[in-house]
């Protein structure tokens, strides 16, 4: 989910362009130049430039005929995720909270009005969305994202929404802004947020943001797995205690780190 000028201000449009090929070429696997100058109308001997230069810097490679991203992304976000106090204070905490309940467990952190995945502890005997670390989601269709809303101001609420929209992935995602300014009201004041099949057909996870002060909601974890064995009663008496416990446990370890 990529923005163009979101500052407002002037841009470079050969760096756009470079952003946008490595977009499409995330997208796409891989693709050969004519597919590419095609794909992204582009002169074959433009696109031809662009790619020979991708492909100096490393950040993209080419096997036979075919150009794809290289693991330098994944060298990038993976350096800038084990930074992170949330990351590393939330790994060990989530692979225990896993154990436990065996479903999946994940912390995600906002990021331009989206929720990024860092992090997922996956149980054999559970499923979820089959999301990939470092996706973008909407915030009003996750429990995670749901959790980090509850926590911002009103006008930063609505300078998500005004920004991203609420658009609808299946038919139970909320797409009414005052029924989801609501619902963030009862997560302020139930500790934890829940989404039933908002963003995945079958799959409820509860979430609650990790906080530390003065940065306000640093992210945020959840429990995730198919509705069947994510009852209400679940969640009610065993889910939600034992992840406003690993939240607790978090919290306490990342002021830890300051």
């Amino acid at each position: 989910m990529a923005d163009s000028d979101e500052s407002g201000g002037r841009g470079l449009k050969s760096v756009e362009r470079s952003f946008e090929i490595i977009e499409y070429l995330r997208q796409v696997d891989s693709s050969t130049l004519s597919e590419t100058a095609e794909d992204l109308d582009l002169a074959v001997s433009t696109a031809h430039i662009y790619l020979t230069t991708l492909l100096k810097t490393g950040y993209i490679v080419k096997e036979g005929n075919e150009y794809r991203c290289s693991f330098e992304f994944l060298q990038t976000g993976g350096e800038r995720r084990d930074e992170m106090a949330l990351y590393q204070a939330a790994k060990p905490q989530l692979d225990e909270l896993q154990e436990e309940t065996g479903e999946h467990t994940n912390v995600t952190v906002e990021e331009r009005g989206y929720s990024v995945q860092l992090y997922k502890s996956q149980s054999p005997k559970s499923i979820d969305d089959d999301a990939s670390l470092g996706d973008h989601f909407y915030l009003h269709l996750t429990a995670t994202g749901k959790a980090i809303l509850s926590k911002f101001s009103e006008e930063r609420v609505t300078e998500i929404i005004d920004r991203r929209g609420l658009p609808a992935l299946t038919d139970d995602t909320i797409t009414d802004e005052d029924v989801l300014r609501e619902e963030l009201k009862e997560i302020r004041e139930r500790g934890y947020s829940i989404n039933q099949g908002e963003h995945f057909p079958g799959v409820c996870a509860i979430g609650t943001a990790i906080v530390s002060e003065p940065d306000g909601a640093l992210g945020a974890i959840s429990i995730s797995g198919p509705l069947s064995r994510i009852t209400p009663e679940r969640i009610e008496e065993e889910l939600a205690p034992a992840l406003l416990n690993t939240k607790n446990i978090i919290e306490l370890k990342i002021r830890q780190y300051e």
